[in-house]
C-alpha cells in the first residue's frame, strides 16, 4: 500500500464535555495517514495524481476550529469523512486526534483515538448542497460568518467553498438596506428537511423575525440544491423555485458552480471580495 500523511497539525479548538472547553478552547493534534493501493502521482509525475495538501489541510483546519462537540472520537471520525470527500484517491484514511491539554488530573503527555474509515463504509457527509445567505441588519458580514460557523458547529455540516461576497439591492420590499450576499458549496449527512430544520435554527438563533414579506433580516438561509434531486414539499421546494431570477444569488453561485445562463441585470449587484468563513 502506498501511503500519503500529514502528521502532527496543530490546530485551536472548542471539542470537549466541559463547558469551559468550550468556552475556551485547547489544542488539537490530528494526523491523517491516507492508503492506497498506488499513488497515480508517484507513476505520472502529474500533481492531479495526488491530493493538494495545502486545501485539505484547510478544510481539517476550518473543521475543527470551529467544531464544539463533545468527543474526540467523534472529531476524528468527521474528519476521516471529510478526507474522503475530497479526494478519490484514497482507498482508506486513519485519523489520529490528540488532546495534550485534556482536563485530567494526572501526569501524562496527551490523550488520543485514532479512527479508521475504508471507503466502503458510509463517510458522513455525503449529500452535496448549495446554500444560499443573506442579511441586511446589523453588522452584515458577521452575520453571514457566524451562521457560516453554526452550519459547521452542528457536526452535520462541511463546508466546501465559498463565493464571493456581494452588496446587492433588495428584491421585492425596496424600503430596506442593501444586503451582503454569499453562497455556500457544503457537504451532508442530513436529509433535506432535516437540514432545513437546523437552517432554520441557526436563523431563529441568530434573531431572525419574519414580519414582513422579502424585509429586513439579520440572517437568510436557502437551500439552493440539493445532490440532484427536485422535490416539492408544504415546506420545502429544491432546486429553490426562484434562484434564477435573482442576480443576487446567482453572481456567488457562478463563484462555485458552472453557469452559463443569463443573469437578471435589473438589480445592483456588486462584488465586495472573497467570503472568508
Amino acid at each position: 500500500m502506498d501511503h500519503l500523511r500529514m502528521v502532527d497539525m496543530e490546530f485551536y479548538g472548542y471539542t470537549g464535555c466541559l463547558p469551559e472547553e468550550k468556552e475556551n478552547g485547547q489544542t488539537f493534534v490530528v494526523t491523517v495517514d491516507m492508503a492506497c493501493n498506488r499513488i497515480p502521482g508517484a507513476m505520472t509525475d502529474n500533481l492531479e495524481g495526488t491530493i493538494n495538501y495545502a486545501e485539505l489541510y484547510e478544510r481539517i483546519k476550518n473543521y475543527v476550529t470551529t467544531s464544539k462537540g463533545n468527543l474526540i472520537e467523534n472529531l476524528a471520525y468527521n474528519i476521516g469523512g471529510i478526507v474522503l470527500d475530497y479526494s478519490d484517491i484514497p482507498d482508506s484514511v486513519k485519523v489520529t486526534v490528540s488532546k495534550p491539554q485534556a482536563p485530567v488530573v494526572g501526569m501524562f503527555k496527551t490523550m488520543e483515538t485514532t479512527i479508521e474509515l475504508n471507503r466502503v463504509q458510509e463517510s458522513g457527509f455525503k449529500h452535496s448542497v448549495v446554500l444560499a445567505l443573506g442579511s441586511n441588519m446589523g453588522d452584515k458580514e458577521q452575520y453571514l460568518k457566524e451562521a457560516s460557523k453554526r452550519l459547521m458547529m452542528s457536526g452535520h455540516v462541511q463546508i466546501i467553498k465559498a463565493g464571493g461576497l456581494y452588496e446587492t439591492e433588495p428584491v421585492g420590499y425596496d424600503d430596506q438596506p442593501y444586503f451582503y450576499n454569499t453562497v455556500l458549496d457544503v457537504k451532508t449527512d442530513l436529509e433535506p428537511e432535516e437540514l432545513l430544520n437546523l437552517t432554520q435554527k441557526i436563523e431563529l438563533d441568530l434573531h431572525r423575525v419574519r414580519t414582513i414579506k422579502n424585509g429586513p433580516r439579520t440572517i437568510d438561509i436557502d437551500i439552493l440544491l440539493y445532490d440532484d434531486i427536485t422535490m416539492d414539499s408544504d415546506r420545502l421546494i429544491i432546486p429553490h423555485p426562484r434562484m434564477y431570477e435573482r442576480a443576487f444569488v446567482l453572481c456567488p453561485f457562478k463563484d462555485i458552480r458552472e453557469y452559463d445562463g443569463p443573469v437578471p441585470e435589473d438589480k445592483s449587484v456588486k462584488f465586495i471580495g472573497q467570503f472568508e468563513f
